[in-house]
């Protein structure tokens, strides 16, 4: 099935079948079913399946099975990606013959009549970095990239002004599920929470032994993942990038969660950063915002994304037609139905899960009892009362910005809550309760919390119209300002607290 070529560096032209797109340069090697080439934008990989060949160089029988290719993050193409392929191929009753062919890739072929049959399709699977998925949309050696973080504003545009579309649209930016990050010490280490600070210092290098934050006299060992790791990248956006400092020099890179968990478990004075998968034996550090803020490191919070150190797993696809086996495993991994894999891999998916609002309202309660505004001390009790009446449901609305517009993430909360609200027997009472920051006027920003649940509604009945769903039925509530669940100090907090919760009873 798979073809080695010498090296050729002979010039050769590759052009999609409809015509759209022309790649030339020199062709180095064909092996596996890729056409590898240098050219003016440097080395790249095409996938044969996706193209055709013209020049002396090409090679005989070039068109391999291949259908289409994954590139992209190791946190979802380690184990994720392809529990996801199989899962699809059992909906399609089918096995798969999974080959490794290379560092880090491996070739998933798709085998239908419950193995008996024939191919349904082959695809393989690169995982060597977020960022490697994006450049691999770029330069057409992928059709689907796999992310750990969301798109770059560059890469936004490189993929636009390559003719790919819009990066950023519902239609091709795919969340499939959430990793919760914890920062993790070693078992004995007898610190348990720090501030972001904190985190930030050690990180840095500013802070060296341990005893400077209350723990061992113990040298500090930081352990880090290498540039092209989305999760790097969220450490850094949320400890580094907002003290304006950067990570030690003296920090170990590890390959992956795996080796990271081992690390810190092996090293008494390590400090890592893993995803829930992958916390092992390890403790994780409780974060405490620069308001003081405690996190709740729960699956509940990752959902809402109310948890700091959460993150978004994403498919990325350009506005080119994917074959339809692709389109397949996209709308599969998408589904409820690929939620049960999405946790067996230790990740969290979105199917919807509920809390009871008692230890928010003990919260509330306190603050009751400080507070010194009349305007919101009637406010407050009449959310006390609420919440010990009142369960929460994890989808939570928030808009574009700068728009009434539902983000991707809303848009997709809204297809499983539509679902929820018309097969749940045991829900009899709903209400969306809308809150604010704390820019403006209190009664201005009720207002405004009033208006996104009307606007959430509004969504809602739209996607239940033919159905027996009576949108005057739900109940429509607003505490504006009040329940903070992040620091109104910068954009980032503001957004997280410009939120529609949808409540049930």
């Amino acid at each position: 099935m798979f073809i080695a070529h010498p090296s050729l560096a002979q010039e050769v032209s590759l052009s999609t079948n409809d015509g759209e797109m022309a790649l030339t340069g020199e062709l180095l090697e064909f092996t596996n079913g890729f056409y590898i080439m240098r050219t003016e934008i440097g080395e790249v990989q095409v996938p044969a399946s996706l193209v055709s060949c013209s020049g002396a160089a090409c090679p005989e029988g070039g068109q391999v099975a291949i259908d289409f290719t994954i590139k992209g993050s190791d946190t979802i193409g380690a184990e994720l990606m392809p529990l996801l392929v199989r899962g699809y191929a059992e909906s399609q009753r089918a096995v798969v013959d999974n080959r490794k062919v290379g560092e880090r890739q491996h070739v998933l072929t798709v085998i239908g009549d419950e193995g008996v049959g024939s191919t349904l399709f082959t695809t393989m699977i690169e995982d060597r970095g977020s960022s490697t998925g994006f450049r691999g949309l770029l330069d057409l050696s992928t059709q689907i990239g796999m992310s750990s973080r969301r798109i770059k504003g560059e890469e936004v545009s490189a993929l636009a002004d390559a003719g790919l579309g819009d990066a950023l649209s519902f239609e091709q930016e795919h969340g499939i599920a959430v990793d919760g990050l914890l920062v993790v010490v070693h078992p004995d280490n007898p610190v348990d929470a720090l501030t972001e600070a904190q985190i930030s210092d050690l990180l840095s290098g500013k802070v060296s032994n341990w005893a400077q934050l209350g723990g061992a006299d113990l040298p500090v060992t930081v352990y880090t993942r290498d540039g092209n790791s989305g999760t790097f990248a969220t450490i850094a956006g949320k400890f580094l990038d907002p003290f304006n400092t950067s990570l030690t020099g003296q920090a170990r890179i590890v390959a992956g969660n795996a080796e990271m968990s081992e690390s810190v478990f092996g090293d008494p004075g390590g400090v890592g950063y893993v995803g829930f998968a992958f916390r092992g034996d390890n403790k994780p550090l409780g974060l405490i915002s620069s308001c003081g803020i405690a996190a709740e490191a729960s699956t509940f919070a990752a959902k809402t994304g109310e948890y700091p150190l959460q993150r978004t797993l994403y498919l990325y696809t350009t506005s080119a037609e994917l074959p339809a086996r692709a389109q397949g495993l996209l709308a599969y991994a998408k589904s409820p139905a690929a939620d049960g894999i999405i946790e067996k891999s230790g990740f969290i998916g979105f199917n919807i899960d509920s809390r009871d609002l008692s230890a928010t309202a003990r919260s509330i309660r306190a603050e009751i009892d400080t507070n010194q505004s009349r305007q919101e001390l009637a406010a407050l009790r009449e959310l006390y009362i609420d919440m010990l009446e009142w369960r929460r449901l994890s989808p939570t609305f928030r808009f574009q910005t700068g728009s009434s517009n539902l983000d991707n993430a809303s848009r997709r909360d809204l297809l499983r809550l539509t679902n929820y609200l018309t097969t749940s027997p045991n829900v009899k009472e709903v209400a969306l309760v809308g809150f604010t920051d704390t820019d403006g006027a209190f009664d201005a920003n009720r207002n405004l919390g009033y208006a996104r649940a009307e606007a959430v509604l509004d969504s809602i009945a739209a996607q239940l119209t033919g159905s027996d769903f009576d949108p005057s039925t739900v109940q429509i509530k607003s505490y504006g300002e009040l329940n903070p669940v992040a620091c109104n100090s910068d954009f980032a907090g503001q957004r997280l607290n410009r939120r529609v919760e949808v409540w049930v009873r």
